[in-house]
């Protein structure tokens, strides 16, 4: 079979990558990071702060409906209407914020979360979908970036405006913007081929829903060495997401306030961003087999800075460096982890697979967020983060005997 050649680094392709993932990035940051520093603006407790990391069930458990997307209707069309409804959502919960009524809050959060799982589960299916292996290596940093740059729309800009105004238009500026990102990316976006599980020779005898909603399943856990590869997604970010979901009181408490928090979030996500971006471009020129270990070492190798920053209690100036460093390795790591996804997922059931793997993530991010609360309370934020360390020492283990090869052999997509 011969290789089709690199994608080519056109402006619309760079374009829509970038818009469809910050189109998935506002809501990640809206969710876990707009509403973490609501709850603590508020003064609620690091158990409810916690709490948020819940709001990861429903990524964790998308796999239960992914294989719908892939049977039913176009990536492309469930993609840009999840976004408006998404949008409109927000408005929701910003009418909700000023009535100070948490249990509306957390119902309207919930309903938020369901509609964000169907929308990545979209968002990714369509990714791998539109372009070859090698284009996904190449435009790996882009996505990356471009969902971190939502993140410094969400956690620094709106955060700021939340703390100068209030959480009403906070909240709402969301709202309007994804709104207007829905709009963007059904003008920008292409209009590949559907790949259908029939099509591909997967389904079972018959090809009906039924038998390719169950083969979808059955397809991914029968990939050559599954318990390694299910390992290393579970423990790849365990580390590093008990020290992000712990990380704002750690600010609060070193007298870190809304305002100033917003712009480190600032800092650190465009760090975040330079570091995606040079991690696409070294995976596409040396591949995952090279890059995988480093980049996985470098990431969870910068956690110990946040017990430095618990024990040593630096000032804006250090708080902001430190947070800069970390955030830049965590992006060298999210692009390398990113691609190993990717490769693990049959062209057929791209939704259903992807959804599979980063169910896996999420569900590691669900309950080491959500005891990360009380388990910072009983140790205090040293200790804390400490713990957080070891947690991320079997990934470092993992990632040494893990497979780097693809899964499939290299195909081409149509232009589109």
């Amino acid at each position: 079979m011969t290789t089709p050649p690199p994608a080519p680094r056109s402006k619309r392709t760079l374009l829509w990558t970038a818009t469809t993932y910050f189109g998935e990035g506002l809501p990640w940051s809206f969710l876990h990071q707009m509403g973490t520093e609501y709850l603590t603006a508020i003064g609620a407790s690091k158990t409810q702060i916690s709490s948020t990391s819940l709001l990861h069930l429903a990524v964790t458990f998308k796999f239960a409906w992914s294989p719908v997307v892939d049977l039913f209707g176009r990536k492309r069309t469930w993609l840009i209407v999840t976004q408006l409804v998404l949008g409109l959502g927000m408005f929701g919960v910003a009418a909700v914020s000023s009535t100070g009524n948490l249990t509306l809050f957390w119902a309207v959060m919930g309903g938020l979360a369901v509609l964000h799982a169907t929308h990545d589960i979209a968002c990714d299916g369509f990714y791998l979908q539109a372009l070859d292996r090698k284009g996904q290596a190449l435009f790996s940093g882009v996505r990356v970036a471009a969902f971190r740059g939502a993140m410094i729309v969400g956690s620094s800009v709106l955060v700021y405006l939340a703390g100068r105004t209030d959480w009403l238009l906070g909240f709402g500026a969301a709202g309007a913007i994804m709104i207007l990102t829905a709009l963007v990316n059904a003008a920008v976006m292409p209009h590949p081929s559907e790949v259908r599980p029939a099509d591909d020779g997967v389904a079972s005898p018959g090809g009906t829903k039924r038998f390719a909603f169950i083969a979808a399943y059955r397809s991914f856990l029968a990939q050559p060495q599954a318990a390694l590869v299910l390992s290393f997604m579970l423990f790849y970010k365990l580390g590093d997401i008990m020290m992000f979901a712990m990380s704002k009181p750690l600010l609060r408490d070193l007298g870190i306030d809304t305002s100033q928090r917003g712009i480190i979030n600032g800092f650190g996500t465009a760090a975040t961003i330079a570091g995606s971006v040079s991690g696409g471009a070294l995976l596409a020129r040396y591949g995952l087999a090279r890059c995988l270990v480093p980049m996985i070492y470098v990431q969870n190798l910068a956690i110990p800075l946040y017990i430095g920053m618990a024990l040593f209690k630096p000032g804006f100036a250090g708080v902001t460096a430190i947070v800069i460093i970390e955030q830049l390795v965590a992006g060298v790591g999210v692009s390398g982890h990113v691609v190993f996804m990717m490769q693990r997922c049959r062209a057929a059931y791209s939704a259903s697979h992807y959804a599979l793997a980063t169910a896996v993530v999420s569900l590691a991010s669900t309950f080491s967020g959500y005891i990360s609360g009380p388990l910072n309370e009983a140790l205090g934020h040293p200790l804390f983060f400490t713990v957080a360390f070891l947690a991320s020492i079997p990934s470092l283990v993992l990632v040494l005997i893990v497979p780097k090869t693809p899964l499939e052999p290299a195909r081409s997509r149509p232009d589109a």
